[in-house]
């Protein structure tokens, strides 16, 4: 017998019941099981209205918990099987010299094998991606789900005790960055979760988007401010400045970046679970954070806003891509008050939204738009010097939010060709120029943002997806999901290539196993690559952007799809016990699909009963 085919020993009796599935039974009618595991990760829920999840850390704490238990290998890159072990009652995992002993109180339980970084979210629920490449992809993101995303979570183990635990998710598991912050890390860490839609995850989105609101509605200044940091001592860093690296300039981090970003994930999150009681008690926090950006927006509709996501870019004034993500979120506030039936607020945020968009089109010196050089400046300075070095964001964004002219839009496509290598040297480097950044625009803690950062992979993916480009998404997507593998799914915080700023042979520079491309190419890779997205009219969106044919099944809880592409059209069915209602958006797939009776489908939503299917085919001409 191989080490792969051998099973954990334990104090019951064991009965296969399926492929890599086993029931364990209590030994002498009893009511405990014990389990002996291999040393490695182990993770163990708790909670049952609400889940809460205790990865194992260093300390070698005890994990209690209840009906979910998982100890996966030391080597994620190797043949050695993760188990999962399921019991009706509570569930302690152990660590000891030789490994974990698992001991469920229950008469029976079932043990689960699956490969060294399970392609399953932290409840069981599965995913399989039959496409070209798509092994590689899968093993990517579970590599990045089990090695980053569930270890940072540390609201019960290393954060219990701290002042604001609940919702304590941190950035960086070795070295620096010890704080959970709200500003930047939180839009991403959420977006990773909600992508990857476990109930888990979901409940931890829900307790990190709290946080925030509760930290604004703390604010001693009474300003609704999204704090940078909260330290594990709970000193909370509200406000943050900077110097330039010639001392000569100074900067605001992060003013408005958490209070805009919030609003995004409050959309993703009732979008994703429907939970409009929860939406109601909280919209006066909303509102006190969409405060929070409004104080900063001057009579021609500015947003004063200073640094939105680069740490150490000192930016005193007015940026382009906090302007455009600002009418984006003023968007999503106005669709969140329209669910909630208040149309009067719903219209002041419009209002908003419409002068954020017109403003960020105009030519400098009043706006953001050059029009000698056919683009977007990055940002205006509060003595009125435009700065720019071709930003990446700076000119997608505008063009993402539907504010930029047809004119600006085709020059900012053919920017983005003209540069293409520059750009995508890793995704994403987020400027052209990045050498001709000077010692006045480059923070004193020094140039580690001027590379390639997850952030910025996240908005020119969503630029690539609303062009239909899913071949630069998958390359883009590999291109991470190889690099994550030669550290074995542990990335750092900013990658150079070994380029500019950092010639030392050393593809990445920052902190160590660093959370933003992890929770990042999540989000990529099931929102703009396999397009499951929330929505507000619906179950579920299906807009896929594949670069081939191929069938993706998601068995995540927030999923519980199947669909299969294929020239003859769009399959998709319902894996869920219940009834669902499926919106589709295929238009990077087909010009048009029709539905299976005749008719052209309009975009609206499909009601399938649980387990059935609908076939959406090519309109006639396509």
């Amino acid at each position: 017998m191989t080490a792969l085919d051998a099973l954990p020993v334990t104090t019951g009796t064991l009965t296969s019941i399926g492929d890599g599935v086993w029931g364990v039974t209590a030994a002498d009618g009893g009511s405990t099981i014990e389990l002996r595991l291999p040393e490695g990760p182990a993770f163990v829920l708790d909670g049952a209205d609400e889940l809460f999840v205790l990865p194992s850390d260093a300390s070698g704490r005890t994990l209690s918990g209840s009906r979910v238990a998982w100890v996966l290998p030391v080597d994620a890159l190797g043949d050695e099987p993760a188990w999962l072990i399921e019991a009706d009652g509570p569930l302690t995992a152990e660590p000891d010299d030789s490994g974990w002993r698992v001991t469920a109180g229950a008469a029976s339980a079932r043990l689960t094998r699956h490969r060294a970084r399970p392609h399953a979210d932290v409840t069981g629920g599965r995913l399989t991606l039959d496409l070209p490449g798509g092994e590689l992809l899968a093993d990517a993101a579970a590599g990045f789900y089990w090695g980053t995303m569930l270890p940072s979570i540390i609201e019960r183990t290393t954060g219990a005790d701290y002042p604001d635990a609940i919702g304590y998710v941190r950035s960086t598991m070795k070295g620096m960055y010890a704080g959970t912050y709200p500003d930047v890390d939180h839009e991403f860490q959420i977006k990773g979760r909600i992508a990857w839609g476990s109930p888990l995850d979901l409940d931890v989105v829900r307790r990190m988007i709290e946080l925030q609101l509760r930290l604004m509605r703390e604010d001693p200044t009474g300003l609704w401010r999204d704090p940078c940091a909260v330290q594990p001592n709970g000193d909370r860093e509200y406000h943050v400045r900077r110097n330039s690296m010639d001392r000569t300039e100074n900067a605001v981090m992060f003013l408005v970046t958490g209070n805009v970003e919030v609003l995004e994930s409050i959309w993703l999150y009732i979008g994703r679970t429907k939970d409009v009681a929860w939406l109601e008690r909280h919209i006066a926090d909303i509102e006190g954070a969409a405060y929070g950006i409004e104080q900063h927006i001057d009579a021609f509709g500015r947003l004063w806003g200073d640094v939105y996501y680069e740490d150490q870019v000192i930016k005193d004034g007015r940026e382009t891509m906090a302007q455009a993500l600002a009418v984006r979120s003023f968007d999503l506030l106005a669709q969140l008050e329209e669910v909630l039936g208040r149309t009067e607020a719903a219209a002041r945020y419009r209002g908003v939204r419409d002068g954020l968009a017109a403003s960020l089109t105009q030519p400098l010196p009043g706006g953001w738009w050059d029009p000698d050089a056919s683009r977007f400046v990055d940002w205006v300075d509060r003595s009125g010097r435009a700065h720019d070095h071709i930003h990446l964001l700076a000119n997608i964004l505008p063009v993402l939010v539907c504010a930029a002219s047809p004119a600006q839009e085709a020059a900012v496509l053919d920017l983005v060709q003209r540069e293409l290598p520059e750009f995508q040297r890793f995704p994403t480097f987020l400027s052209a120029r990045i050498a001709d950044y000077t010692d006045a625009e480059i923070g004193d803690g020094g140039p580690y943002d001027l590379c390639a950062a997850g952030r910025y992979w996240c908005w020119d993916a969503a630029f690539w997806q609303s062009r239909g480009d899913g071949g630069m998404l998958r390359e883009q997507l590999e291109r991470v999901a190889r690099e994550g593998a030669r550290d074995a799914w542990i990335m750092g915080e900013r990658y150079d290539m070994n380029h500019v700023y950092y010639v030392d042979d050393k593809t990445w520079h920052g902190a160590e196993h660093y959370y933003e491309y992890p929770c990042v190419f999540s989000w990529v890779l099931f929102q703009e690559y396999l397009g499951v997205r929330p929505a507000l009219d619906a179950d579920l969106l299906i807009a896929p952007c594949l670069a081939e044919h191929g069938e993706v099944a998601l068995e995540q809880a927030a999923y519980r799809v199947r669909y299969r592409f294929a020239a003859d059209g769009l399959t998709i069915e319902n894996l869920a016990d219940v009834e669902r209602t499926f919106r589709v958006d295929a238009s990077a797939l087909f010009a048009a699909l029709a539905l299976p009776g005749g008719g052209t489908y309009d975009g609206g939503p499909l009601s399938l009963a649980p387990g059935a299917s609908v076939t959406l085919v090519p309109a006639l001409g396509d």
